[in-house]
């Protein structure tokens, strides 16, 4: 038996196939046989080998197909002759990448997406009674590039609804959502579309802030997209301006004029002269003041994502610069003026008591000031007094002799020097 020629499109591909097509009718149930993929994961742009187990021997050709069938004609990929001389003949599914190694496998080269599916080889062995025939399932993965989360950033009135896009490739095997690192599960407040690749938030809380992720994987590939993070939308519920009102300057005094209002995001902002908008936007301005711009100032800080609005109102007022301002800005008032030389005369007039009452004092402890006469001791010589008489050669008494003292009148000259 010669060599079967391998014209690629001549008569003997049509030949083969019908034999082929009329061999897998005829012949009774071919008997099964796994099949190993190496590597197990083949991944977009590898190679990978699809072999017989175990390889079979004494083989006269075997058939493979991108089918899980071998009745269709245009899924075959290739037939090979082993004997007497080892010969290919590509079918219509060949792509140029396909070649047949020892133990009839199959070989294939720069895998694509597309090469995913089934393949089924039908080997035929003559000392069989049935013909060998496996499918398998080739399964062909990606690498994933980083995944992204739509929006990016946002905020969520409370009680709102939160809906986050996870962009990656539609290949992707798993799609899972974190929050703050930890894997979600659906409840009742929290929804995932049929390939997990929407997340929903209802009623959408303080508990619910935080970053969010999302997770794809194949056997090949995991990857994580950046954190995106979520906060809660509030505010403004009420607003101030600084300074607080009534501002009373100077006119050509400079003053600015701060709307202060606490809101998630920074609210916008408008301002209003006497009930017409002015051309400033920001939180705060700063103006000259002139008799042109006194007035009711008003400012209005919105919230473009809860929808809540807050105002505040001042007045300011305008003096010429030499004239008195009144309010908190003024000089003393009459009555202010008034009070204070009262106080002052009362308290020169306790000083001028206080003084007169220590200089009497003084005058009353001076003898010469009060005219209080001055009490002058003398002695006056010891007066004869009735008692026993000493007798004649008696011993003398050593009684203490006593002087009396009394008070001396003073004399005229004495007087005449006070």
């Amino acid at each position: 038996m010669g060599r079967i020629p391998h014209r690629p499109g001549g008569p003997w591909t049509g030949i083969l196939l019908a034999a082929s097509v009329l061999g897998s009718c005829l012949q009774p149930a071919p008997a099964q046989t796994p099949v190993t993929i190496t590597p197990p994961s083949p991944v977009v742009g590898g190679d990978v080998s699809l072999a017989p187990q175990p390889p079979p021997q004494d083989f006269t050709s075997c058939f493979w197909y991108r089918s899980a069938t071998v009745t269709d004609p245009n899924s075959l990929i290739l037939t090979y002759f082993q004997y007497p001389n080892p010969v290919q003949n590509n079918g219509p599914a060949h792509t140029g990448r396909e070649t047949v190694g020892p133990g009839c496998a199959l070989n294939i080269t720069g895998l694509t997406l597309n090469d995913t599916g089934n393949y089924t080889v039908q080997i035929q062995i003559p000392t069989a009674a049935n013909p060998i025939l496996s499918t398998v399932v080739l399964r062909v993965s990606e690498k994933f590039a980083k995944p992204t989360v739509t929006p990016g950033q946002t905020q969520v009135p409370e009680n709102g609804t939160l809906t986050l896009t996870c962009n990656t490739s539609p290949h992707a095997d798993t799609v899972l959502w974190l929050q703050n690192g930890s894997y979600l599960t659906p409840n009742t407040r929290l929804e995932l579309s049929s390939e997990n690749r929407t997340l929903t938030v209802l009623n959408f809380t303080w508990g619910d802030t935080g970053t969010y992720q999302c997770e794809v994987g194949n056997p090949v590939s995991t990857e994580r997209s950046e954190p995106s993070t979520v906060t809660l939308a509030y505010g403004p519920e009420s607003a101030r301006i600084d300074p607080p009102g009534p501002v009373n300057l100077t006119l050509g005094s400079r003053l600015t004029l701060t709307c202060v209002a606490v809101s998630v995001p920074a609210p916008s902002y408008s301002w209003f002269l006497n009930g017409t908008k002015l051309p400033q936007t920001g939180s705060s301005f700063t103006f000259d003041l002139t008799t042109l711009n006194l007035g009711t100032y008003k400012c209005q800080a919105h919230n473009p994502v809860t929808g809540l609005t807050a105002s505040a109102e001042i007045e300011v007022l305008g003096s010429p610069p030499d004239a008195p301002r009144p309010g908190a800005h003024s000089s003393l008032s009459t009555g202010a003026v008034a009070g204070i030389v009262i106080g002052s005369l009362a308290g020169a007039a306790l000083v001028g008591v206080g003084v007169y009452f220590l200089y009497s004092r003084c005058r009353n402890k001076t003898p010469r000031e009060n005219e209080a006469p001055v009490l002058v001791y003398e002695n006056l010589p010891p007066t004869a007094w009735a008692g026993p008489v000493a007798q004649p050669g008696s011993p003398p008494d050593l009684s203490p002799t006593y002087q009396t003292l009394q008070p001396r009148q003073p004399d005229v000259y004495e007087e005449l020097k006070k």
